[in-house]
């Protein structure tokens, strides 16, 4: 099929459904007729009122993006305390008869579902456009934003984005995920006026820090941001969106753009399966590392981040003292279990290592260096550079054994999240890939790390050859 054959009958795919609408209008009405309620029933004078948000305010939505925002005004003048208070206040009150539950982002806000659509009620200060107080401050002005500059046209052009980007596996700014949030998506359509400009200018980046921005932006903040992409938020020049942009998924898009423009596929909008075939984990297992352990329950928001800083935090470790951790990943359920999964360079060392020394021209230094030695017969020489070498015995020589020291706290300064320090201490698993059959858990993570696209795959040999 052609592109835009197969970019037409996406936007059918992608278009809700007329009974889905109806759905949300009316979930719609019933949670704004019990906000209004709930704020004349708490009467505080400090909830200035609320906005509808997110992408049903905007007409963006898919039918698997069944969610409703409000935005809970509140009076600028309150600290943060009774900013978090009042919030959770009118969210449980409005939400009190479907079971609420709070969810942190920056602060916290409730949520519940009623049916299958699921409702967010998060506080914000009443503030004019760059008086910022919290994140959320941003949201009720980015869909006004929005609202004024989308035509129906670009709406559909950014639900068949989103379906892309889903199909991927890199819709969603949460940290779970790293990937592009249906704000993004909406800046793209509206600078580059459809998807397939977009799939097609994504598909030819050739460089890091490429700059999206919808007007002239501040090229101070520019030099400042450190993302693989900058994406300015045009109501906020100082604020990066494509800082919650990882590498991978970055990478992602990149090569399934190509390959849709080189193979153009309904296949693009459906959700791929990318579970690794067992001949790949075979080749690999020896040198994957798991770690498994039980977590303490806390919030989703909190707990990803928590991890991701701990796996990064062993990563450099496990890089520093030479093993190498090539690639890294981690799962939890949320609940109870999670997981760090390294892929390995080496997963064991020589037993001796060498230390560089000074230049023999150096004389006091090279007297310090060779007056260091604590065993006489262990050799020195000097090498083409007319430096003095040595070697010394690792302490540890398979990585196993140091991860399991550093995860037991007997290495200081390594970084691990406090939260998630405390949970190991109370006890995890530790093995490489090929001393037992890896669960369905640690395959997901690996299916994650490792990209196993076909539609990816395929378009990349068919270009080589």
């Amino acid at each position: 099929m052609k592109q835009q054959e197969v970019i037409a009958i996406a936007m059918k795919i992608c278009q809700p459904t007329i009974s889905s609408a109806e759905k949300m209008e009316k979930v719609s009405s019933l949670v704004i007729e019990k906000m209004k309620g709930s704020i004349n029933q708490l009467a505080n004078d400090k909830i200035v009122g609320f906005s509808l948000g997110g992408s049903f305010a905007k007409g963006t939505w898919v039918n698997e993006d069944r969610d409703l925002d409000i935005f809970v005004k509140i009076d600028p003048s309150r600290d943060k305390e009774e900013f978090e208070d009042l919030g959770i206040k009118i969210g449980r009150l409005v939400l009190g008869d479907y079971k609420p539950y709070l969810r942190y982002s920056e602060h916290p806000y409730v949520e519940a579902e009623i049916g299958d659509i699921r409702i967010n009620i998060v506080p914000c200060y009443n503030v004019k456009l760059g008086d910022w107080k919290s994140a959320a401050d941003r949201s009720p002005f980015h869909t006004i934003f929005m609202l004024e500059r989308l035509s129906d046209a670009m709406k559909s052009q950014v639900r068949i984005l989103k379906m892309f980007l889903k199909s991927i596996g890199i819709y969603g700014a949460q940290l779970s995920v790293g990937g592009f949030s249906g704000y993004v998506t909406e800046i793209l359509i509206l600078k580059y006026g459809s998807f397939l400009q977009v799939i097609e200018l994504i598909a030819s980046l050739n460089h890091e820090k490429f700059v999206i921005a919808l007007s002239s932006p501040n090229l101070e903040s520019i030099d400042a941001f450190t993302s693989k992409i900058i994406i300015i938020d045009p109501i906020d020049n100082n604020r990066n969106l494509g800082a919650a942009i990882s590498a991978d998924s970055l990478g992602k898009f990149i090569l399934a753009a190509r390959s849709f423009l080189e193979n153009p596929s309904l296949e693009f909008f459906k959700k791929a399966e990318t579970s690794l075939d067992n001949r790949i984990i075979e080749k690999i297992k020896a040198n994957l590392l798991v770690v498994e352990f039980e977590i303490r329950k806390r919030s989703p928001d909190i707990l990803w981040g928590q991890l991701k800083k701990s796996l990064n935090a062993l990563s450099k470790q496990l890089d520093m003292a030479g093993f190498n951790a090539i690639g890294s990943t981690c799962i939890t359920d949320e609940k109870k279990y999670a997981a760090f999964v390294f892929f390995m360079e080496f997963m064991e060392l020589p037993p001796f290592c060498v230390r560089p020394g000074p230049e023999v021209f150096r004389k006091d230094d090279t007297e310090i260096f060779l007056s260091n030695k604590k065993d006489d017969l262990v050799p020195f020489w000097i090498n083409r550079n007319m430096k003095v070498l040595t070697i010394s015995k690792r302490s540890k020589a398979h990585a196993k054994d140091y991860a399991s020291e550093i995860l037991s706290g007997k290495v200081a300064g390594v970084g691990l999240n406090k939260d998630v320090a405390a949970d190991l201490r109370l006890g995890f698993n530790i093995y490489s890939g090929n001393e037992r059959e890896l669960n369905k858990s640690i395959i997901f993570a690996l299916s994650k790390l490792m990209l196993n696209d076909r539609r990816i795959i395929n378009s990349e040999k068919g270009r080589r050859h």
